[in-house]
């Protein structure tokens, strides 16, 4: 369904706060790393990948992960991607991801305020993985994955605007990747400094997860 919403909402009261995952709730690299990794040597590949090569691409669709990050083994079968896919499940279900600092105080304030809710592009696994290993699933009153709905992340956006009501959204985020999808979806974006990209151009921008409380609860 459209939003129907303001390209430019007014972000002194917005009616929720929408968070993107990696980057900007958790970082989970070394997790991911180990498992791409455990994967490429089971399967006999001798390529190898590092965090800052999970980080950069983080916000993608897998697929589209995996393509940068392996190029050269284009086109990845489907099977080699379900076998890269199932060693990351097995590494974060090893070595969960690191909330940032202030996320698990803070989150449960702005839940008392707003309505927040949570989209990325990771796998449902994953988003179901984050929850269950950080315990902040009720604080959330919704959330999508492109693993769940397949729907890039500008749609998802749109979707859950429409599914509830959402006049004045703020997504917040830390790539162009989101920034963009933001744009289009007709929301306003804001940027966290402390995640895996870089935006020049955010009309918020916060360098550390409090003061996002700060900003939003002042």
């Amino acid at each position: 369904m459209p939003y129907n919403g303001p390209v430019r909402p007014d972000v002194t009261s917005p009616d929720a706060l929408i968070f993107d995952l990696d980057g900007t709730l958790w970082d989970a690299a070394a997790a991911s790393t180990f498992g791409w990794n455990l994967a490429l040597e089971e399967m006999g590949l001798p390529q190898r990948i590092t965090d800052e090569g999970i980080r950069s691409v983080s916000g993608r669709p897998f697929p589209e992960c995996a393509a940068r990050l392996l190029p050269g083994l284009m086109p990845i079968p489907h099977a080699t991607l379900d076998h890269l896919e199932e060693g990351e499940r097995l590494g974060i279900e090893r070595i969960p991801g690191d909330l940032y600092p202030g996320v698990a105080e803070g989150l449960p304030r702005l839940a008392e305020r707003y309505r927040l809710f949570l989209v990325s592009n990771c796998p449902g696994w994953y988003l179901e993985a984050f929850f269950r290993h950080r315990g902040l699933q009720e604080h959330f009153t919704g959330w999508d994955c492109y693993g769940m709905s397949g729907v890039p992340k500008a749609g998802m956006l749109q979707d859950l605007a429409a599914a509830h009501g959402l006049q004045r959204a703020v997504y917040v985020g830390d790539t162009q990747g989101d920034h963009a999808a933001t744009e289009a979806a007709g929301m306003t974006f804001a940027f966290v400094e402390y995640g895996f990209g870089r935006v020049e151009d955010a009309p918020l921008r916060f360098s550390n997860f409090p003061e996002i409380v700060g900003h939003f609860l002042a």
